[in-house]
């Protein structure tokens, strides 16, 4: 399986959302990085590695921007995410 990153913040409806998407489509094996803390720094590192976007959640799969909760949900609704995150796409 593919390597998912979710960056989160606590206390962000849209971030629950997120990850509860992804228990759905029964995916475990991801890392949760929390902006919390850092939230200025990392917002920043966000809006670079986005190409603009600092909000949460944002997903990235081997690096590769996959976009936010709505993207993750509509991938998950299509069957693209499984699909991604066993390598075929």
């Amino acid at each position: 399986m593919s390597k998912l990153k979710i960056y989160t913040k606590s206390y962000c409806p849209y971030c629950v959302r997120a990850l509860s998407v992804l228990k759905s489509a029964g995916v475990s094996d991801y890392d949760e990085i929390s902006i919390d803390g850092n939230e200025m720094e990392m917002r920043q590192k966000l809006a670079a590695l986005t190409n603009g976007r600092s909000d949460v959640p944002q997903v990235f799969l081997e690096d590769q921007y996959v976009g936010d909760d709505d993207a993750l949900a509509a991938l998950a609704q299509s069957g693209k995410l499984q699909t991604m995150l066993n390598g075929d796409a």
